[in-house]
């Protein structure tokens, strides 16, 4: 689990399911990301931006990648 105060604008992490998240907006304890699934490399869904906390994102992603990390 990565630390709810180290994750940054522009920075991508990826999941247990292998989707990488990329954050495109904090405001304060609110955050904004938008996300690709494995197989979607390199396109991000830039219509469906999903909202969540620093707290809950960094407990649902294993830790900070590329943003052009792909599973192998």
């Amino acid at each position: 689990m990565i630390g709810a105060n180290s994750i940054g604008v522009g920075r991508c992490y990826v999941t247990p399911n292998r989707e990488v998240w990329k954050v495109v907006e904090l405001d304060g304890q609110k955050l904004t990301y938008v996300a690709r699934g494995k197989l979607a490399f390199p396109t991000w869904d830039e219509e469906s931006r999903r909202h969540t906390t620093r707290e809950t994102f960094a407990r649902d992603v294993e830790r900070e990648v590329p943003c052009d990390w792909h599973a192998p």
